[in-house]
């Protein structure tokens, strides 16, 4: 049984009936309603078509019941791909073709037409059924199953779609909180989207531990005791509310954390947790869990790490992913011959002052949490009508860390608005240049 691992929700229905699994501002549900409620969704997305081994596109919100509908294609052994709602719609077509899924769960108000053999379901459509009234006693899930795909860019600004197991999600929440323990009277946020792996990762973290997540838009919400919190949201939260959330901890990764903001936060009094992660390696790597000196910490349980050649960042463990998906469904992992993922990020490490991350080795630069390529956007600018050449750089800035502007050699007058207008039709808003420069 040392492959398999007992589901949360079945577990926690056993040994603590009542304990809250998921509570929001209008309701809450125990872990034995969600393990009733999770075989019904096993069963109603079944009888729909899902399948073990089967890619099932979801359109996650951060209410209920998208934590349940996860754990339900996991008990099917169906590989589930968070999809971002608010991309325009070109791109969000096409990583549903590069998927090729079998169903695409969305919300009840999002529309959505049949793409092609793909069947959309609506959430509501998977609670219409009833919830049996004898659930299974005990459901186990095995470590070795793909369970997602998550799209994550690469250095050209192309997405590339990083595949994890069961065992990657278990091990990151199992060395997560051996330093930030969680308890079943905690309630961890959900401050961040489930197409992310930071996101995901909170789900394992909470119900693996029998606690309880918190559904709620309030960063500073009075319940919160454990925030996972990207700069940007930290900035937010210090400038926008007069007293911060007594959590007892507070991770803080995902872009650069500027002395500044850290030493306000301690100032404050929020128990801020610096922390170092990636898509490739199911989220968390390293933190730094002592107050005062801001670095990335060491690396946690089930991960290894250390600076090779060029200073670049190397990683592996159990948390390292499956690979990328490939077009042919087959995985790709790109290794060297020691088994280490080469991370493109620039750093030092050393065991008196952990880890510390200077950039990355390509022109990546992140924006409020969110990876930004000037590739990607100098190709859309390129193909205006009268753009002869463009550069986008990064500038600094406080709330989000970096803001891309744009430097634009044009040949007939074009107004900042229209640019706009045009990159709005293919970008999300985060990638929009702040400012545009004509020569």
């Amino acid at each position: 049984m040392m492959s398999m691992f007992e589901c949360p929700f079945s577990l926690h229905a056993r040994i603590s009936k009542r304990s809250v699994a998921i509570t929001s501002s209008t309701r809450s549900f125990t872990y034995s309603e969600c393990h009733l409620l999770v075989e019904m969704i096993a069963s109603t997305l079944k009888m729909k078509g899902a399948q073990f081994g089967e890619r099932v596109a979801l359109v996650p919100t951060k209410g209920f019941p998208a934590p349940l509908i996860f754990f339900a294609l996991f008990r099917l052994g169906a590989i589930v791909c968070p999809i971002d709602s608010h991309l325009p719609q070109v791109p969000f077509f096409r990583l549903l073709q590069a998927l090729s899924p079998t169903l695409l769960i969305i919300p009840d108000e999002m529309e959505c037409p049949e793409i092609g053999h793909i069947v959309p379901i609506a959430f509501s459509q998977l609670m219409q059924s009833a919830a049996p009234t004898t659930p299974t006693s005990r459901v186990f899930l095995d470590k070795g199953a793909l369970a997602t795909c998550l799209f994550t860019s690469g250095s050209t600004g192309s997405p590339k779609i990083a595949c994890h197991s069961l065992g990657n999600h278990y091990y990151s929440a199992l060395g997560s909180y051996r330093y930030m323990p969680l308890q079943t009277a905690d309630h961890y946020l959900l401050s961040l989207p489930l197409y992310h792996i930071a996101g995901v990762a909170i789900l394992f973290r909470t119900f693996l531990s029998g606690a309880t997540l918190l559904l709620s838009d309030d960063l500073g919400h009075p319940l919160a005791t454990h925030l996972s919190l990207v700069p940007t949201q930290l900035y937010r939260l210090l400038e926008h509310r007069s007293s911060c959330p007594l959590a007892k901890h507070c991770l803080c990764g995902g872009a650069h954390l500027s002395q500044h903001l850290y030493e306000r936060a301690l100032s404050r009094r929020l128990r801020i947790y610096p922390s170092y992660g990636m898509s490739e390696m199911s989220s968390q790597i390293s933190t730094h869990f002592s107050l005062g000196v801001l670095s990335l910490g060491h690396p946690l349980p089930y991960r290894e790490l250390k600076v090779g050649g060029g200073e670049e960042i190397y990683v592996r463990g159990e948390t390292l992913f499956q690979g990328y998906f490939c077009r042919d469904g087959g995985l790709t992992l790109p290794l060297d011959s020691e088994g280490w993922f080469h991370t493109g990020d620039v750093g030092a490490y050393s065991a008196e002052e952990g880890l510390q991350v200077f950039g990355r080795m390509d022109r990546r630069f992140i924006c409020g949490g969110e990876n930004i390529y000037p590739e990607e956007i100098e190709g859309i600018l390129g193909g205006i009508e009268g753009i002869e050449r463009a550069k986008v750089v990064p500038v600094a800035d406080e709330e989000f860390g970096m803001r891309p502007v744009a430097h634009v050699k044009s040949n007939r007058r074009l107004s900042e608005n229209l640019l706009r207008t045009l990159l709005n039709q293919h970008l999300p808003k985060f990638k929009i240049p702040t400012s545009f420069y004509f020569s």
